[in-house]
């Protein structure tokens, strides 16, 4: 998984965009934590408003494998 993945998985799941350091910040935290980690905060803009967002996402629900 790399940070574009991630970015794509933020939108279509939460329906957040967030910029390239906040995705390499999740990035971090699912590659550390592993499954420790339950949610990790995110800050981004809401996709279809603009408006700033802080959300705390379900790291499993980020981490899980693109279905076929």
């Amino acid at each position: 998984m790399d940070e574009v993945q991630i970015r794509r998985r933020l939108l279509e799941h939460y329906g957040i965009r967030v910029d390239p350091e906040m995705s390499k910040y999740v990035l971090r935290h699912l590659q550390q934590a592993r499954s420790a980690l339950a949610q990790i905060p995110v800050m981004g803009g809401d996709a279809r408003t603009g408006i700033p967002l802080r959300l705390l996402v379900d790291a499993a629900q980020v981490a899980r494998p693109d279905r076929p």
